[in-house]
């Protein structure tokens, strides 16, 4: 096994986190946020040869927009390294759609491919007890609510899931910043969704802050409190080529000092051609383990 192979398969050294900033992130643009996902977990199994993909609200979100689909363009990635597949999402016909996606898939019986149909903050458990995801396996979760969905409990299970030592799942989490304020003051609230998503009353001290302030918050909860080195929010707008205001934020946390650079560069390919495997060998297996 090469070098390269094990990039993030060794164990991290234990190492105090980063700082948390935004400076010098450009826009991520709306239509481009699955491709901005497929995007980085192709530069990631272009290393690994390997991985586990969690999608805990794993419908399509807009059916008439081409690629918004992250699922479908993750799964779809080629070449096909992702070894185990998790779809997961409240409503039937959305679930239905997730069968009929893997149904498609010319490698249904070489990869493992599971569809679940429920709120995912029951059913993260029957994923993690799976027992497919292993210490060592390269594990994403894309958790694209749209609110107040994913609870922090949920949160705490996958962040805590593997061993002191091992790398974290990691996760890729957006937070509606774009209309969250009106999310937890509006009159038809209900109260115990707040305390579910934020994991306590202090939701409550949120509503007088900006959304890009919420981010930065949410993202240093994320390295303060679930243990993550290494976060980053990437500010999604509202039109093209970052015009228009922030809607939400995509929150990325990993343990891998390289990861953030992985990012980095889906970033600045998302609207280009996929470079040349070669290529990304070449560069890419430079990176220390």
């Amino acid at each position: 096994m090469s070098d390269k192979d094990e990039l993030f398969g060794n164990l991290p050294v234990q190492l105090s986190p980063v700082s948390i900033s935004q400076t010098g992130l450009g826009p991520v643009w709306t239509q481009h946020k699955a491709q901005l996902i497929a995007k980085y977990i192709y530069l990631f199994t272009i290393i690994t040869k390997h991985g586990c993909y969690i999608d805990g609200f794993a419908g399509p979100k807009k059916q008439d927009l081409s690629n918004s689909w992250a699922a479908q363009l993750v799964v779809e990635t080629e070449p096909r390294r992702l070894r185990e597949i998790f779809l997961c999402d409240l409503k039937q016909d959305k679930a239905d759609k997730l069968r009929a996606l893997v149904d498609q898939q010319p490698d249904k019986d070489k990869r493992h491919y599971e569809v679940l149909q429920g709120d995912f903050n029951q059913k993260v458990d029957a994923v993690l007890s799976s027992g497919l995801i292993k210490e060592k396996t390269a594990t994403f979760c894309l958790l694209d609510q749209y609110t107040l969905e994913c609870h922090w409990t949920t949160l705490q299970r996958l962040a805590n899931f593997k061993p002191e030592g091992a790398r974290k799942i990691e996760l890729f989490y957006f937070l509606a910043t774009g209309w969250l304020h009106r999310s937890l003051t509006g009159h038809k609230v209900n109260l115990d969704r707040p305390d579910l998503w934020w994991g306590g009353e202090g939701w409550k001290k949120l509503v007088s802050l900006s959304g890009e302030k919420i981010a930065v918050r949410m993202a240093e909860r994320f390295r303060d409190e679930l243990g993550y080195r290494y976060v980053k929010p990437y500010p999604i707008h509202e039109r093209d080529k970052g015009e228009g205001r922030v809607m939400f934020h995509m929150i990325h946390a990993s343990d891998h000092p390289e990861a953030h650079k992985l990012m980095a560069r889906a970033h600045r390919n998302v609207t280009k051609a996929p470079e040349a495997e070669e290529q990304l060998v070449m560069e890419l297996s430079r990176i220390d383990p």
